[in-house]
């Protein structure tokens, strides 16, 4: 599964100067997964805004009806990162630049056209400005909505429970799309991040001051 993730910088609000936020910088995420088995996949990326590189492993552990008969699919996702940008006086290989995640994936398929999603998360040293970071606990909350046959809404808000929070809790809504082995996902967002500790801990705009910039996925996937 190859992605790439694309968030501008400027936010929508500043208009023609930026052309609502298109002209101007961006975090960009490439990134490579392989499964290696139905269930089991790991993947490796790296992301601009701080050169971080991520690994990380997923396993899905429970199908929909057909573990137990349980209502819900779930799986653990569990990752590493390490920020390469080097800072005038510090390390690269210190404590603050090394990151844990981990998530358990809880979802179900309410209707053929309707999922939810809950996602209790954590990740460390999510403050890069602070010497001493602290981590952050956040749940992902997220639905698809599907509407016209490979075409859907989709949405997510993630709360920070405890620990760094950035300017508000981050959110998106947008627009999914399927065709020939691609998934495309163009939205608005307050979030920035690309990385685990980059976005549980919320958004930098607020949504209260009118703030919100786009963003969008690609996904491919690949057989052999």
């Amino acid at each position: 599964l190859f992605r790439v993730s694309h968030r501008f910088f400027f936010p929508i609000k500043e208009g023609y100067e930026v052309y609502w936020g298109l002209n101007g910088p961006a975090d960009v995420l490439l990134s490579l997964g392989f499964g290696i088995t139905k269930d089991v996949s790991i993947s490796i990326g790296h992301e601009t805004l701080s050169h971080q590189w991520e690994i990380a492993g997923k396993w899905n552990m429970i199908h929909q009806g057909g573990t137990l008969g349980l209502p819900l699919n779930a799986a653990l996702f569990i990752g590493g990162g390490w920020v390469t940008q080097e800072v005038p006086g510090k390390e690269t290989f210190r404590s603050e630049n090394m990151k844990f995640n981990a998530q358990l994936i809880l979802s179900r398929q309410i209707v053929d056209d309707l999922s939810l999603l809950l996602v209790p998360a954590y990740s460390s040293n999510t403050n890069p400005l602070e010497d001493d970071s602290e981590g952050t606990l956040a749940l992902g909350i997220g639905t698809k909505y599907t509407f016209y046959k490979q075409h859907s809404i989709i949405a997510e808000y993630i709360p920070v429970l405890n620990g760094y929070e950035q300017a508000a809790s981050g959110w998106g809504i947008g627009w999914e799309a399927k065709a020939g082995g691609h998934v495309f996902q163009v939205f608005i967002t307050n979030n920035l991040g690309l990385t685990a500790d980059q976005y549980l801990p919320g958004g930098t705009l607020k949504i209260e001051e009118n703030e919100y910039r786009f963003g969008f996925n690609i996904f491919r996937s690949f057989w052999f």
